[in-house]
């Protein structure tokens, strides 16, 4: 694993050029602004010199690798911050989801592909930064972001951060306004986003809910050591295009080129499956740099199946157990019978 520290700059500079293109793509289809991104200078980040820089708020985008992290900060005095940002709807969340996670695929280095992508409104950038676990090694990046009236502004990466987590949780604490943005992250190593009194609940399953908001931070420590232990366990998650039913011997005459009809429209939401059978929700593709993804429109909790306890009584369970086995409608008989 590479070490993510002040000595891998270089590698940062040849990742943000290669690609510039699709930082700009993801930064129009977010915000709906053109803009021209280039890479201006880097090197040791100094908290003193930064000071006036990230004074006040701005966009963080926090890219965690691990368990160290990365930032990039757009002050809002650039002017590339739109007002929907403060307080998004669930159309805005999704978009300042999606752009954190384009951004840290094509402008953090192949060998620092990120765990996990979070977008947060941060009140005080220096702040934000210094409780993140800055320290005297770190190092920075500037991306020069020409406007559309010919202004040049600056975003600035930053990294790394010992303690990417505190970089959110400190701006939790600042107030009720803040707005935490991103997939809720439910593992060891980060908590569900804090929820103000009055916010509607998004739970990790899409759901919404306004009773019973509370702004207590629950962590999977709280959880059983049996409950923890099953969240680690790792499942095939597949995005299904379309499914049809065709006779074995139209199967057998499939070849190259041919080609299989379906009862579906292009336009239709794919299906998102877990376990190569067990159907959670509906998405729909999107491309990532020059990847493929699926944003999630909807999920459901999966049908509970269970089975009902029956008592028999003494003697009950061996008459049963020498009556024929059913399946289906058909009893199976000895071949002696």
């Amino acid at each position: 694993m590479s070490e993510l520290n002040a000595g891998v700059l270089g590698d940062f500079i040849e990742s943000a050029r290669s690609g510039v293109g699709e930082l700009v793509s993801a930064f129009h289809r977010t915000f709906d602004i053109e803009v021209s991104i280039s890479v201006g200078d880097g090197g040791v980040y100094n908290i003193e010199a930064f000071s006036s820089k990230l004074s006040g708020r701005g966009l963080g985008l926090l890219f965690t690798f691990g368990g160290r992290g990365v930032v990039v900060l757009i002050p809002v005095s650039s002017g590339l911050v739109p007002g929907w940002c403060d307080n998004p709807d669930a159309t805005g969340k999704s978009k300042l989801s999606t752009f954190a996670q384009e951004w840290g695929m094509n402008l953090l280095p192949e060998a620092f592909f990120p765990d996990e992508s979070k977008a947060a409104m941060i009140n005080d950038m220096n702040r934000a930064v210094v409780a993140g676990g800055i320290d005297l090694s770190a190092s920075f990046l500037d991306l020069n972001l020409v406007k559309p009236d010919g202004e040049t502004v600056q975003a600035y990466v930053i990294w790394p951060l010992d303690s990417p987590a505190d970089f959110i949780k400190q701006e939790a604490k600042a107030g009720e306004n803040d707005s935490i943005l991103g997939p809720p992250m439910f593992d060891s190593h980060s908590s569900p986003p804090l929820l103000g009194a009055g916010v509607p609940n998004f739970d990790s399953f899409g759901n919404t809910s306004f009773e019973g908001v509370s702004d207590k931070r629950r962590a999977l420590d709280d959880l059983p050591g049996y409950s923890r232990s099953l969240l680690k366990v790792n499942v095939p998650v597949a995005a299904v295009l379309a499914t049809a039913r065709k006779p074995i011997k139209s199967i057998l005459e499939l070849g190259v080129g041919s080609v299989i009809q379906f009862d579906k429209s292009c336009e239709e939401l794919l299906e998102v499956e877990v376990g190569q059978m067990v159907v959670i929700g509906s998405a729909e593709a999107v491309k990532v740099g020059d990847k493929f993804g699926f944003r999630i429109h909807s999920m459901s909790l999966p049908e509970e199946r269970f089975r009902k306890v029956e008592i028999r009584r003494e003697g009950e369970y061996r008459v049963k157990n020498d009556s024929p086995q059913i399946i289906g409608k058909s009893p199976i008989k000895s071949f002696n019978d």
